[in-house]
């Protein structure tokens, strides 16, 4: 049995452990019991799911939605605000894209509506809205829970998304639910009030802005059929695991022109024992797989890449991360690449990001590292500190010589402060516009970095600049939101419902200081957007700006995605991909 104090740690691990860190953490023989456990908020917080799981269905057959049906979801006496707001406020319209919000400042909204038949009435008005719609989803995830004297409230994220003749459709709110607290049944909804609200509509006929090309674009290639698209769980059987096979998916890809023709190519980083595949962009929008021809199939575990100019010769030589060294590969012009320098202590290169940060003309490499070098991955110790580690592998930063020699500055240029942390990402931007390139790293479990560079060294001023952030660091993109000529910052973390609802608990963390607990809460808050303020230091804005949900966030970038000239966000997430319903 795990004792309290530990077993509270451990649930935070497997919160967020075995999702960032699935090949570090401790094998664990079968699934936490909350029951078993004393976790009682927990199971209830199960038990509501279930119940507006049934919730979600009614508003997918609103023909259904009457008290009968209502019985076993709400008392006699239930009360609901409206649940969804024809008051919001036009945030957005460019003619293709329409968004209404109301956030919620104004204060709670009333509750009009009483009983079974005033909670059908509020359920079939929601569900009229998406009347006519395709392909129609709903889902609730449930992030806090609070027992009170004599009920349970919980505040849950709901989301509606569907297709029609007029275009796709969008809706995402907040809604705080109170339910019975006590009796043999399942729990039953006292009150729903609607906090915050927003809607989205695509106009016209084009359902989505963006559609799925992959299969069109690569499927032709034996490669995608037969290597890619089979998955690792299925090479997990075929090949031997001392080659490096990972299961976790910590692969990444680099896109740039490899052979000079004016078209992005992109190279896909494999796990051990699988090829790397080079797919070269055909004039007709296709891409066709050069890997072999272009030298650049390697078989060792490889989590990134960069296409980059390393010898200023004007073509795009390629940078990878191999799990024995980082290779640097030179480019002929045409696409074919020979490797001209191996760093065999440089391992494990997670992540890479290049800038010339000393203005010589040459670009260097900064190299994020998660992994240790040598561990068994059954036995390696996990983050100490938890929230904020200090024991992870040093990342590096090497200078560009010319002619194919890299040198190890980290420490000469003071970088080698902050630097034994679990890092997934870095970025590099003048952030203070005085002509070098300073560095943001994103970091695992605890503390992010903020390198800023005086003349070519460097100075961590991520707490003086207000950017820490506190959490679990996956990414970061820069981009002027505001247009006020100074680049800001978004950092995508992980967001987690479970993590929300435990580390708010009176029961979780006894003993530990109130600083402490509001970093671990902070840790499952999610993603964060921080302003410029053009004098050293930054705002977080998250909540006003509404883009801290951004699921299990690994992947995000600024772009302007409908041409509009102000900075959009994008972001990837997501963590399993199997026929399991069960996905995070």
């Amino acid at each position: 049995m795990i004792g309290t104090k530990a077993r509270q740690h451990w649930i935070l691990l497997v919160l967020y452990g075995a999702v960032a860190l699935p090949a570090m953490a401790q094998p664990v023989p079968r699934r936490d019991d909350p029951a078993a456990d004393g976790w009682d908020t927990e199971v209830f917080s199960a038990a509501v799911e279930s119940q507006l799981k049934r919730v979600g269905a009614l508003l997918l057959d609103p023909a259904k939605i009457g008290p009968g049906t209502l019985a076993v979801l709400a008392t006699d006496k239930v009360i609901c605000t409206p649940l969804r707001d024809d008051d919001a406020t036009r945030v957005f319209d460019d003619g293709m894209i329409v968004a209404d919000r109301n956030d919620g400042n104004a204060g709670p909204r009333a509750a009009r509506h009483r009983g079974k038949e005033g909670l059908a009435e509020a359920l079939r008005d929601l569900a009229t809205s998406h009347a006519g719609n395709t392909d129609r989803r709903v889902k609730f995830k449930v992030f806090r829970i609070q027992n009170q004297v004599d009920q349970v409230v919980t505040r849950q994220f709901f989301s509606a998304s569907g297709r029609g003749p007029n275009g796709s459709f969008e809706q995402h709110a907040v809604w705080d639910c109170a339910w019975t607290a006590a009796g043999d049944g399942p729990p039953r909804l006292t009150s729903i009030i609607l906090r915050d609200f927003e809607q989205t509509q695509l106009r016209g006929t084009d359902q989505t802005l963006f559609g799925d090309c992959t299969v069109s674009v690569l499927g032709s290639n034996d490669s995608f059929q037969q290597q890619i698209m089979r998955g690792t769980v299925d090479w997990a059987g075929q090949v031997q695991s001392a080659l490096g096979l990972d299961l976790s998916g910590y692969q990444g890809l680099a896109v740039g022109d490899a052979n000079g023709d004016g078209l992005e190519d992109v190279y896909v980083c494999q796990a051990g024992g699988l090829p790397n595949r080079l797919f070269m962009q055909n004039l007709d929008g296709t891409a066709g797989d050069r890997s072999m021809a272009a030298g650049v199939d390697l078989l060792d575990r490889t989590n990134s890449a960069l296409f980059i100019d390393l010898d200023n010769d004007g073509d795009q030589d390629l940078a990878v991360g191999t799990r024995p060294a980082l290779l640097l590969m030179s480019n002929d012009g045409s696409g074919r690449f020979k490797l001209r320098r191996s760093l065999p202590h440089v391992t494990r290169a997670y992540t890479m990001a290049a800038a010339d940060y000393d203005n010589d003309g040459r670009l260097d490499l900064y190299v994020c590292r998660y992994a240790p070098d040598e561990v068994k991955w059954d036995t390696a110790p996990g983050p100490i500190p938890y929230h904020d580690a200090n024991n992870g592998p040093a990342n590096y930063l090497l200078r560009n010589q010319g002619g194919w020699r890299f040198v190890d500055v980290t420490e000469r240029v003071g970088m080698d402060t902050a630097n034994r942390r679990f890092s997934f990402a870095a970025a590099w931007e003048d952030f203070d516009n005085d002509g070098d390139q300073d560095l943001y790293v994103a970091n695992d479990f605890g503390r992010n970095c903020l390198y800023r560079n005086d003349g070519g060294h460097f100075a961590n001023v991520a707490e003086l600049a207000g950017v820490e952030d506190i959490a679990s660091g996956m990414s970061a993109s820069w981009g002027d939101i505001d247009r006020d000529g100074f680049m800001d910052l978004y950092v995508s973390n992980m967001f987690s419902g479970a993590g929300g609802r435990i580390a708010y608990q009176r029961r979780f963390g006894p003993g530990r200081s109130r600083t402490t607990l509001e970093h671990y809460q902070r840790m499952a808050r999610g993603n964060t957007l921080f302003v410029n303020g053009g004098d050293g230091s930054f705002r977080d804005v998250s909540d006003q700006a509404g883009v801290t949900m951004g699921r299990w966030a690994w992947g995000s970038v600024f772009a302007d995605l409908n041409n509009d000239g102000w900075q959009d966000i994008l972001v990837a997430n997501g963590f399993l991909s199997s026929e399991s319903s069960g996905d995070l």
